[in-house]
């Protein structure tokens, strides 16, 4: 079961986020399981923008697999705008990968 997105509620970033060359991304589910790609658009060291690629339902916790730097992170969607999405990175799950 997938819980809806939380509404767009504007900039609340703590830190500045930097334009990133697009990369690419995979949004998987905690358990590992791919939910669809994205394109990182941006990206703090807090959390990132993200585009994602088809329109899909996904959770409000999730994994994001950065295919550029080979790190998997624990992600929490906090703002959702048609493909657009805001996540927040709560942490690096198990390091590098690949």
């Amino acid at each position: 079961m997938t819980d809806p997105a939380p509404p767009n509620t504007g900039n609340r970033r703590r830190e500045d986020r930097h334009r990133t060359r697009l990369r690419a991304g995979i949004l998987r589910s905690r358990d590992g399981r791919r939910l669809g790609d994205c394109i990182i658009r941006d990206r703090s060291d807090n959390g990132a923008r993200l585009v994602l690629t088809e329109p899909v339902p996904l959770p409000l916790e999730l994994q994001l697999e950065d295919e550029a730097d080979h790190r998997r992170y624990d992600v929490r969607i906090v703002r959702r705008d048609g493909q657009e999405i805001g996540v927040v990175m709560e942490r690096a799950s198990d390091g590098k990968i690949g």
